[in-house]
């Protein structure tokens, strides 16, 4: 059986030193100076990855592996990288490396190396190299969670606040982490569906074809409910409901509700109605752990879909972003009023 380690890193869409998505969460150096190493773990140098890992110490790679004492390095190692999930907590695997070199001490790069890995004027040292042909990097919203939060140990091995973790043989973790890397495989791109998404003016999508507009939204719905089937989630349309989304998809204990809005143009905006807002302010309020609400506004919806997908970034309050951390929502809230008629005739008096 292939030898598995769990390295946990800060979350970012790329790793290749583009600091728009860095969400440092529980890692102090990368909150306080807004940048990590690890911002680097996925960077092409002639074919091989270099992979940082916050300061552990030295690795004990004979306690958990078949290895001499005081082994200098584990080779073809599976490595799963995980980082703090920014809408939905807990950990999340952002990419897998296989056929991997870890070592027990941290290297630090020299020369040619040291220059391309600089970062934060110095050079980021590493834990762990493998060829980039052997690595895999999840798009953003296609990382599944490994561990929910507040997962419950039950005597059970799972990772705690550690940065590195060894799953134990036989271990729910472990047997977790099996069927997650059985959809994890070298042929799957780090090539966002969403990055050629851009604003432009002028281009506004709002339709007053009333049947246009209902197949713009049906468009924008199968979209996503096809994307979202593509990433593992069984997907169940409440469109009819009036519950303030559109669809709820599940994988495993993931749960999203999504609310949809579909555009002809280029752009990236959306009205809610007074429901669809009271969802969201409720969601905001509550932080339901077990349900996460989701706006996706597909543009270009009637030729070729791009999702725009929105959460809510933990830890800050009302502020909504992709999970590349390209772009945030901007909320105007509006004034409204309900139309009553009544009737304007007078009625004549009766007189007998």
């Amino acid at each position: 059986m292939t030898d598995i380690i769990v390295f946990h890193t800060a979350w970012m869409a790329k790793y290749d030193g583009d600091r728009a998505s860095l969400s440092a969460g529980g890692f102090k150096f990368a909150a306080e100076n807004g940048y990590g190493h690890e911002m680097l773990n996925f960077r092409d140098i002639d074919g091989t990855f270099y992979g940082y890992v916050p300061p552990t110490g030295n690795l004990h790679l004979e306690k958990h592996f078949d290895v001499p004492r005081q082994a200098e390095k584990l080779e073809g190692a599976t490595v799963v990288w995980t980082a703090p999930h920014p809408e939905q907590g807990g950990r999340a695997v952002v990419g897998v490396w296989r056929n991997a070199t870890v070592y027990r001490e941290v290297q630090y790069p020299k020369g040619k190396l040291a220059r391309r890995r600089m970062i934060g004027g110095e050079a980021a040292s590493y834990l762990c190299t493998a060829k980039a042909d052997d690595c895999v990097l999840l798009e953003p919203d296609a990382r599944p969670i490994f561990v929910r939060p507040g997962q419950p140990r039950n005597g059970q091995s799972w990772p705690g606040q550690q940065k590195v973790f060894y799953p134990k043989p036989g271990s729910p973790a472990l047997k977790l982490l099996n069927r997650i890397l059985k959809n994890v495989n070298p042929q799957q791109t780090s090539k966002s569906e969403r990055s050629a998404s851009k604003s432009k003016a002028g281009r506004s999508g709002w339709q007053a074809d009333v049947e246009r507009r209902r197949k713009i939204e049906e468009a924008a719905v199968l979209a996503v409910g096809s994307k979202l089937e593509r990433l593992g989630f069984s997907i169940e349309s409440v469109e009819k409901e009036n519950l303030g989304y559109d669809l709820v998809a599940t994988r495993n204990e993931e749960i999203l509700h999504i609310e949809v809005k579909g555009r002809s143009g280029s752009d990236v905006s959306a009205e809610l109605t007074v429901n669809e807002f009271d969802c969201l302010k409720n969601y905001q309020r509550q932080r339901n752990p077990n349900a996460h609400y989701r706006i996706a506004i597909v543009t270009d919806a009637l030729n070729k879909p791009i999702i725009n997908e929105f959460v809510m970034v933990r830890g800050q309050k009302s502020q909504w972003y992709t999970l590349d951390g390209r772009w945030r929502l901007n909320f105007e809230e509006r004034m409204a009023a309900r139309l009553t008629s009544v009737s304007n005739l007078e009625v004549p008096n009766e007189q007998g």
